[in-house]
Order: C-alpha cells, then structure tokens, then sequence
C-alpha cells in the first residue's frame, strides 16, 4: 500500500533525484529519457529546491524536436532565465526561431523566456518580438505579449512611448484573455493615462464578466481609479435620489427590482450593472474587488447587495479570511448598520488563528448595539476564559469599547471585569484594570466601592501599567476615600525607590493632590506635607529625567522660596492647576484607521504606504464630457433598436443588384448613367423608417466592405468571359454590367461636400482585374485629395503610429506592405488616417523631420480630414538606413512626434546585428 501514492508523475516528488544521472538522461538521445529528467527537475523547483546548476544542460534541449520535451524545457528556463542571463543569451537565436513555431504554447514560451532574460543588451530584440506578437493570430501570445511589456519598461524606461503605442493596440482587442493582462501592463507602464481608457470603457464593462478571474480583478480595479476621475460622487448632498412610478406596489419590493431610481450617469450605472453578476463568483479576489468598488462608487442603500457575498467568502482558508475580514472591519466602521443582520457570523470559533480572533472581535464590537449586545456580552464572557492571554486581553479591551458606546450596559461590563481581579494571571488582572479606570472615570461617583476595592489590590497587583492606573484613580477620586487615600500614599513612599518610572510619577502627583486638597486634622495634613517632602527629596536624583523635571515643577510651585509677583501668583493658583477636573478619554472602536486607502489592497492590509501604491484620486467637482466614450469604430458597435432593420442595408443592395440587368439593357449611355444613378440611390439613408437619420462612420465602413467584395466578385466574373470571348469575337456589343453602389462620405455642416466625379462608360483600363476605380479611391472626404490607386493587400499588419487619445482626434497606424515600392531600395508604408474627434484637422503634413537625406519620402498632404472620416496615404522609407525614424506630423494647429519603427526587412538585419553582439558578449 505504500506505493499507491507514487503511480504515475508523482513519483518525481517522492523520490530524491541525483544529478549525476539526470545530467546524463539529458544528455542522451532517448527522449523518454530526457523526459524523465525534467520531470524530475520540474518536481524539484515545484518542492522548492535549488535546480539552477542544471542549466546549461537543460538549456541545450531547446532543439528537442518533441514538443514535449520543450514544453517542460521552456517551464525550467521561464524559471531560471532571469538567475542565468548569460547562459540563456547563448540559446537566443533558438527563442526567436521558436517564435515562429506553429504551437501557440511554444512561441509564448520563447518570449516569455527572452523577456525574462534581464539584460539591457537585448531590449530592442525584446521589443520587436512584443510588436510582433502582440499582433498573433493566438489570444494567447497576445496575453504574453501584454505581460512582457512592464518587463521591458522596467529594462528600459525610454521605450515607454513605443509600449504604450502596442498597448493601445492591445487596449483594442476584443478577446477577454487578452484584455485583462493588458490593463495589467497599463497600470504598470502608464496607470496616470486614464484617457487611453475612454473608447474602451464600454467594451470593458461589457466582456466583464466573460474575462479570466485574474482579469476581472485588474479590470475592476483599473475602472474603478478611472471611474473616480469620470463621474460624479454619489455620496454628495445634492445626489438626487428619486422613487420609481411604482416603488409602492408590491410587485417592487422584490429583492429583484431597486426601488430607487439614481440620477447617475449611464456609463456610470452601466459599470455597477456589469460588476453585480461578479459577486457570485468563487473567487475571493473578485469579490473583493466588487465590494470595494460598490463601497467607493455606489450610493449607500445599493451597498446592501455586497454584503451577503462578502459573508460567503468569508469561510475560507485564514489567509484569506485575514484579508476578507480586514476589508470587513473598515467597511463596518463606517456602515455599521448593513452589517448587523450578520453578526453571529463573526463569532470566534476554536480553530481560529490568533488574528482572526482579533479582527472578529474588534468587529464584534463595533456591530454591538442595545438588541444584540446581551448575547454579544455573553459570548465574551466564554472567551475570557480562554488560555490565550492575548486573546483574553483583546477580549477584554473589546468589553471595554462595547460599553464605552453602549453607556446602559457599563455597570455590567464594570461587573464582570471585576471578577477578573481574583485571576492568577497578572497580565489579564492589569490589563482589566485599565480598561476599568477608563470606564470609572465617566462614573466614579456611582462605583465608590470599586475604587475602593482597586486600592486595597495594591499590595498583590505587580505590573507597572495596572499599579499606575490604580494610583491614578485614588489621586482623582481621593474625595471618595478621604481615609483611605492618605494610607495608600503612606505606603507606596516606603517603596518609592523600588517602582518603576511610571509609578513613580503617579506617586508623586498623588502627593501632590492630597497636600493641596488639606485635611482639617492638621496632625494628617503635617505627616502629608512631610511625606511628600520626603519624596521629592528621593525624586530629585533619580536616574529618569521625567521624574527629576516633576520633582523640580512641583517643589518650585508648592515650596518655592521666589517672592516676585508671579511666583506668588502661580503659587495661588497651583489648586486649580493641579486638581483641575479632567475630561474622559475617549476610547474609540477603530483601534487602526485603514480608511485612508483603497479597500482591499495591500496598503489597506498592512496599514501603511505600500511600493507601487497609487492612492484613489478624489471625484471631480464637475462631470466630464461624456462624448469621449463614445466610439465610433465599427468593431465595437452593436445594433440598437429604433435605427432601422439590421438588415437594411443588404436588402437595399439586393434590389438594386436585381433590377440592373433591366436597366443595363439600353445603350451604352444610359447604362453608365443608369449605373450612376443607382449608385446615388443606394448610398442615401432611408427615409422611410429614420427621416433624421444620417450613415454613421461604421454604416459607411460595413457598406463600403460589402459593395468591395460584391464589386471585386461581379469583375472577376466579367474579366474571365471577356477572356473566353476575345477568342471569338462577336459583333455584337455586351451591355455595361452595373457596378455595386458605393455610400457618400458623411455632409458637415461647416462644409459643402465636393462634387462627385463623373465615372466613365466603359471600365478604366488602369484598375486591375476590371474593378471600379472608385472601390480603390477610399471614402472621400470634402476636399481631400484622393488616395493613390493602391493594389488591395488585406494581409497588412496595423501598428499605432499616433493613437487617437493624445493628438485630439487624429489616429494614424502604419502598415509594412508586402508589395514592392517604385523607388528602389526602399519600402512601401502605408499609413491610415482617421479623425475620431469632434473638428476638422486641415492640412495635416510631415513637418520637422530627423533623418538622414533621402531616408524618406514623404506622403501628399492632407487639406481637411472631416471628423468621422478616414483616407490611406504611402510613404516610402530606405530600408536599413536607421532602426527607426522620427520626424513630426504636423496640423494648422498641432504638432506631435512620432517614431515609425524599422519594416520587415530592417528588422531581420537588426535581430542578426543584436544576436551576434549578444552571443558575443
């Protein structure tokens, strides 16, 4: 039976592997073998031994053609890559054949190996590898590709641009594997550019709850930071809450339905909205998470529905639970009431760990009330007796805050710590003394005899801070025990110089107190006066300096010899000084103030200013404009009802593809100018259902897609009978096919749009494949110069050259084209403008330009780009003159630097270049 653990893998963790023989395993060319060792070698790093002098042998297996094999070779390398610099440099050009490799796991692995890999030299290779996987087919490199950024940002700060450029591009993926490791590197890279999060917020809250648990955790915490920037306080005074037409029904008052409708924003609502479904998540993070951002973006009476989740987490492991119920803590100190339903849920159990015990009970007290505070007192009674002094003396100092705010049960706290004193445990006596002479202290006058009974303990009470807290309490309530008092004095003078420091002080304005109140028997008052002469005599050369500064202050105003007229003053007023009545301490239910940081995090846990901490920034005075979310891309628009039938659009196209045999049969005039006429036709909106509606960007761009195929479709048809046919001619002419209509480019009013060029009657010679030169030309905008006749290449790889959110509007990405340029040495770039803001950008050019002479040739300008619109340029660049080229794009009003980095060909010469001077280092 002692073998059963051990069938399959789990042998490796039961044995001790021997390094002789896994070097030789290795070594070998049996791949069962090599299997064999790095198993075991992935059992050793799991159990947490040290298996780094078995990486140059490792490191050698990276040709393995099993997949296997590199699977686990990769896992070993992830792990040592950063210990092991120089001998993971050796093996980079394998990393970079392997990110080609068709297995998805294999060309992640090789790059999160080669970021792991920390060493400046290399950061350029690095950098093209990012770019280069951030646009894979896989979600999953693309993951990777987002978690090797902060790794080159911490390498190299001044790529930060180029990174933040990939992650907008990343920012725009729409899988949720992706998105959550994205906003992982934004927080680390830049989490202060909050506006490269505005065209995406809605996609976020939306993919929410289809993301990883990992991710969900980012995503809300980075929305949360970004929400308390974007919408207004719902905790502020003028937040208007109002009721539903039928709040009063009794339909409403479901648990399903909210009874209370907010005046809020719509993004804002739409994020508490997308996060509610996440509390029944199984994981703890998430949760959290949730609760933490209700806590600080939703309005009070929405806070509720946290509540229940938060108590189901709650029954985990303790780690766990010390976080779960810190968070706990800080939300009841301030919302005491959602939590009180729940409070025997915090009761402690047996099996707690010691700081459970102590958050439970810190929030047991602070969820007691006049209801529930019998049953509260009751259990603390049980857990007095417990045998951990430290949980005793927490319980005891719990007692002490319950009746500090519940005043009605203080006479029954002051009883039961009373019994305490008969306890053999010094440390539990004291610690119930303390607390009594802060409960005393409100209402000594009503428990005289307990002041008189703390006195008499004088003699058996041994610890300093609980004998000080009973001299204090017979100096400040001598009136009390006139007899008494003079006693207690007597005797705490005779071992004067065997108390400690604290003690000693307590002592002495003891003395102080009873030779200033007097006694009518004046034989007391002379023995009191000579007592306390005495001591101040002793005091005098004590060793503390706080004793020796006391006995000085109190012999200049008691016995001072001055006779100036403010000696003698303050000597007439040492009375009121001195017996001055003192006001209560106040003993609070927050003995950590954890309210200064965000919820949950690790600031919070450990109550101080954690590395990295970024603190919630405050809600804006005035809600910012609400437009900037709004995204005009037609990746991210859905359809809505009320804008027409989805499927308007094709069946316009359909009717007028029908009808075009009927009207092309005339001649060869009417056929073009039937063409042009049902083009006009299909590109206007309808009327019939939405009069006030006008096309949209993304109606343009899906119209513009479907008449390219269509078109691209009926020309090839059209071009391979007019081959057929030129074999044998025919006398009679063939009908001019009608050509796909294409939609006009959106009107502004600031501008009229330009006239729409005429379109030859027969097909242009130029256009390749016979397709309508207007398919090639792009969406015109009013007075842009149309885009040079570009051959269709639909396999080009986009990278942000000037994201939208930093230039007001304008996005330009650039694409490496595969086709040749006409100048020679150079490549082809092509560039794909947009204006995604609000107003026009005119005149928009190349302007200053730091490059070498004949590097690059620049694109026409652009007069004006309306917003909405998009247009294509090409540029054409020297391939290997520099690694990348910066220069500036320039509008009438705005210039802003850009970096194109190198194209395909400059960067195959670079990773060579960078290889050979690694391998060399």
């Amino acid at each position: 039976m002692k073998n059963i653990g051990n069938i399959g893998d789990s042998q490796y963790f039961a044995q001790t592997p021997k390094l002789d023989l896994m070097q030789k395993q290795l070594d070998s060319d049996n791949v069962s073998q090599k299997l064999e060792a790095l198993k075991r070698l992935i059992a050793m790093i799991s159990k947490g031994k040290d298996a780094s002098a078995m990486f140059p042998y490792v490191v050698k297996n990276v040709l393995s053609p099993s997949l296997e094999v590199k699977k686990l070779v990769y896992m070993f390398l992830i792990h040592y890559a950063e210990q092991k610099p120089d001998e993971a440099l050796l093996s980079i050009s394998h990393f970079q054949r392997d990110m080609t490799d068709k297995n998805q796991f294999i060309r992640a692995s090789a790059l999160r190996v080669l970021s792991s890999i920390r060493v400046p030299l290399i950061a350029q290779i690095v950098m093209i590898a990012i770019r280069k996987c951030a646009a894979d087919s896989s979600p999953y490199v693309r993951k990777v590709a987002a978690i090797a950024i902060p790794k080159v940002y911490s390498m190299n700060e001044e790529e930060r641009e180029q990174l933040v450029g990939i992650l907008d591009t990343l920012l725009r993926d729409n899988n949720t594997i992706v998105l959550g490791a994205a906003l992982f590197a934004f927080n680390e890279v830049c989490p202060e550019r909050l506006e490269l999060l505005h065209v995406h917020f809605r996609k976020l809250c939306r993919l929410l709850v289809d993301c990883d648990e990992w991710g969900q955790s980012v995503i809300i915490n980075t929305l949360l930071r970004y929400a308390r920037t974007q919408f207004l306080s719902p905790f502020q005074e003028g937040y208007q809450q109002k009721r539903t037409f039928y709040a009063d029904d009794q339909s409403s008052s479901s648990e399903s339905e909210d009874p209370f409708d907010y005046d809020m924003d719509p993004d804002h609502r739409h994020l508490l909205r997308s996060a509610l479904p996440l509390l029944q998540s199984r994981n703890s993070a998430v949760v959290l998470s949730v609760g933490s951002l209700f806590y600080h973006m939703a309005p009070a009476s929405e806070f509720n529905s946290v509540v229940k989740a938060l108590m189901r987490i709650s029954r985990t492991s303790r780690e766990a639970q010390f976080v779960i119920l810190t968070t706990i803590s800080s939300m009841a100190s301030e919302r005491p009431e959602v939590f009180q339903s729940y409070y025997k849920e915090f009761f402690v159990n047996a099996n707690d760990a010691s700081f459970i015990r102590e958050l439970k009970l810190n929030i047991l007290a602070i969820l007691a009330t006049e209801a529930n505070v019998p049953i509260i007192l009751k259990e603390f009674k049980i857990y007095i007796k417990h045998t951990d002094k430290l949980f005793v003396k927490n319980t005891i100092r719990a007692i002490g805050r319950v009746a500090n705010n519940i005043p009605e049960v203080a006479d029954t706290c002051l009883a039961d710590l009373l019994l305490l004193i008969n306890s053999p445990q010094e440390e539990v006596v004291a610690e119930g003394v303390i607390i009594m002479r802060h409960l005393l202290q409100k209402q000594a006058a009503d428990h005289p005899k307990i002041v008189k009974k703390l006195a008499r303990m004088l003699d058996t009470i041994n610890v300093a801070v609980a004998r000080s807290s009973i001299i204090w309490l017979v100096g400040e309530f001598f009136a009390l025990i006139p007899n008494l008092a003079p006693d207690v004095f007597r005797k705490l003078a005779k071992g004067f110089r065997d108390e400690e420091p604290v003690a000693k002080l307590q002592i002495l304005t003891l003395g102080i107190k009873l030779h200033l109140h007097g006694y009518e028997d004046k034989q007391v008052s002379g023995r009191i006066s000579a007592l306390l002469q005495w001591v101040l005599q002793l005091a005098r050369y004590d060793v503390t300096y706080d004793i020796r500064d006391r006995t000085r202050f109190a012999r200049c105003l008691l016995f001072g010899t001055d006779t100036s007229e403010a000696a003698i003053i303050l000597r007439k007023q040492a009375k009121d000084i001195l017996l001055a009545t003192k006001a209560p301490p106040e003993y609070g239910t927050k003995p950590q103030d954890r309210s200064r940081f965000q919820l949950s995090s690790m600031s919070h846990i450990v109550n101080h200013t954690a590395y990295g901490y970024t603190a919630l920034p405050n809600f804006p005075d005035k809600a910012p404009d609400p437009s900037t979310r709004d995204v005009k891309d037609d990746r991210y628009s859905t359809f809505r009802y009320g804008d027409g039938d989805l499927y308007s659009d094709e069946s316009g196209s359909d009717s007028s593809t029908s009808t075009s045999p009927s009207s092309g049969s005339g001649s060869g005039s009417g056929s073009s100018h039937t063409t042009r006429s049902s083009r006009s036709t299909r590109s206007s909106p309808p009327t019939s259902r939405s009069p006030s509606r006008s096309l949209t960007p993304s109606d343009r761009s899906s119209s513009r897609s479907r008449s390219r195929s269509r078109s691209s479709h009926n020309s090839s048809r059209s071009s391979s009978r007019s081959r057929s046919r030129s074999r044998t001619p025919s006398p009679v002419a063939r009908p001019t096919k009608t050509k796909p209509a294409r939609p006009k480019a959106a009107k502004t009013d600031k501008q009229p749009t330009a006239a729409k060029p005429s379109v030859p009657d027969t097909e242009p010679q130029g256009s390749p494949d016979g397709l309508d030169i207007l398919d090639f030309l792009g969406e015109a905008t009013p007075n842009v110069p149309p885009t040079p006749v570009f051959a269709q290449d639909h396999s080009i790889v986009r990278h942000s050259l000037l994201p939208a959110s930093t230039s007001k509007g304008l996005s330009i990405q650039y694409g490496i084209s595969k086709h040749p340029s006409p100048y020679p040495e150079m490549e082809l770039i092509r560039l794909f403008f947009s204006n995604e803001g609000k107003q026009e950008c005119t005149q928009i050019h190349i302007g200053k330009e730091d490059i070498a002479d004949g590097a690059l040739i620049s694109f026409p300008p652009i007069a004006v780009l309306a917003p909405g619109a998009a247009c294509e340029r090409e540029m054409h660049i020297k391939q290997g003159k520099q690694k990348s080229l910066k220069f500036e794009i320039w509008t009438s009003t705005n210039q802003f630097p850009v970096v194109l980095s190198s194209g395909v060909g400059m960067e195959d010469a670079m990773l060579r270049n960078l290889t050979d001077l690694a391998q060399s280092k």
